[in-house]
């Protein structure tokens, strides 16, 4: 029995492989500019075979507070975007922000509007493209591209189709700030009101730094999300938007945000909204405890199982829309 089980599971892994590999084969990637002002960004645009008229989701996100990739943005792509959607005749596009990689500007001076600019420029581009159905383009951010998903979708209804926000935050940086230091304090240990006292003051006195020296990079960065208020985005956005919050996020508590939302609609969430929490993932949407850290010096560290549950969720919706 022993046996055979070992022989079924290599049988499994070996279709897995197979699988993915015919996808991969029958898609079309290119790496392709696209101008946004007088920018040139970068990106990959990723196409079933022979495509024609098909829809396109847009990712934005991945990159951390020094303006770089997280190492775990290309798998995340790769697993819950191209396997989910390629085989379904659905196209993938993520290009890299201002400043990252080989896309012209600075990114730690450019506020969240202006990353907004730059997917709207990005939308306009898949648009012209003989390809891609311009009536079907979807915008996907995660994290703090979440903020700029919402800025998108208050603005620039006319663009897209739907938009979508992954682990993204529904309230202020400040509150965002509090959130991981919660979580921080809370992983090493301490009661979760003591937690919150010492991150609302760490939170504090962070912020009145950032705004009175804002010379690394990442304080820039931070000084320019200080006066952002999200609330007045999400207020103005009509067309279909998907928030999925994940249980052990330490960035983005999903019980924070999911407050944040009733309180902005007095308890009254608008009917073109879907709010979705994953249990058990983290803010990438892996499989982890909540207060798994990554080893990046470990492929097995940044190859966890994403949530099934996650990828079940994103997929429905997306599919209703594009009905």
């Amino acid at each position: 029995m022993d046996d055979f089980l070992k022989r079924f599971f290599v049988f499994v892994v070996i279709q897995l492989f197979c699988f993915n590999l015919l996808i991969a084969q029958n898609a079309n990637r290119e790496e392709v500019v696209f101008k946004s002002g007088d920018r040139v960004l970068s990106g990959t645009l990723v196409l079933p075979e022979s495509a024609e008229n098909v829809p396109v989701l847009i990712f934005i996100g991945g990159i951390n507070e020094w303006g770089d990739p997280f190492p775990q943005r290309q798998p995340f792509i790769e697993q819950n975007l191209e396997r989910t959607f390629l085989d379904a005749g659905v196209g993938v596009f993520y290009y890299q922000p201002r400043g990252v990689g080989d896309s012209d500007g600075r990114w730690h001076r450019t506020t969240l509007p202006g990353f907004a600019d730059d997917a709207i420029a990005a939308v306009r581009y898949l648009k012209q493209r003989r390809e891609v159905n311009p009536q079907k383009i979807g915008l996907i951010g995660h994290g703090e591209d979440g903020w700029v998903a919402q800025i998108v979708a208050a603005e620039a209804p006319s663009e897209i189709l739907f938009a979508a926000s992954l682990a993204g935050p529904t309230f202020d940086a400040k509150r965002q700030l509090i959130n991981e230091y919660h979580s921080e304090y809370m992983c090493a240990g301490e009661d979760s009101t003591t937690a919150y006292d010492k991150a609302v003051q760490k939170a504090t006195s962070h912020q009145n730094w950032v705004s009175l020296f804002p010379y690394t990079k990442r304080w820039r960065h931070m000084s320019l999300k200080l006066d952002f208020e999200p609330a007045s985005y999400i207020r103005e956005i009509n067309l279909p938007f998907l928030f999925v919050f994940a249980e052990n996020d330490g960035k983005v508590y999903a019980d924070w945000a999911e407050e944040e939302l009733n309180n902005i609609f007095s308890g009254s969430i608008p009917s073109n909204f879907t709010v979705q929490s994953i249990p058990g993932a983290n803010h990438f949407f892996h499989v982890a405890s909540p207060c798994f850290e990554y080893d990046e010096s470990t492929r097995e560290s940044l190859e966890r199982d994403f949530s099934f549950r996650f990828r079940e969720v994103l997929r429905n919706w997306v599919f209703e829309q594009l009905q």
